[in-house]
């Protein structure tokens, strides 16, 4: 009988391992600009916002983006402006899912416990 406590690969890639929760999103909407797979520079004015965390955001594409490339996001009603890095793209009926990492500092933060969600990018006050 083995006495091993560390987790296999397998049941490890069954858990969710990111380092902070992830918040669920709804009506929200932001501006992204990202490379598309022939590279060519591809800008959607009101990408749906499916999810977010403190490190980063699942958004809704009309086209598929590169992965590892980066993206801007932008949403004045929520004064973000930065960059994140595309960390996989899937199709998802007639739209494209990306989740982005931010990147160079740029964070988001939770609302107080206890959260309700889904939960707004900004703060309403």
């Amino acid at each position: 009988m083995s006495t091993n406590t560390t987790p296999s690969w397998s049941s490890l890639k069954r858990n969710d391992l990111r380092r902070s929760r992830r918040y669920a999103v709804e009506n929200e909407t932001v501006r992204v600009s990202w490379l598309g797979p022939s590279g060519t520079l591809k800008t959607s004015p009101y990408a749906r916002v499916l999810n977010i965390s403190e490190g980063g955001i699942a958004v809704e594409l009309p086209e598929p983006a590169q992965i590892v490339s980066r993206v801007k996001l932008q949403a004045d009603k929520h004064r973000l402006l930065g960059e994140g890095t595309v960390r996989h793209c899937r199709r998802v009926g007639a739209k494209y899912v990306i989740g982005v990492k931010f990147v160079d500092g740029l964070r988001w933060r939770p609302p107080a416990e206890p959260v309700t969600e889904p939960v707004t990018l900004s703060d309403p006050g």
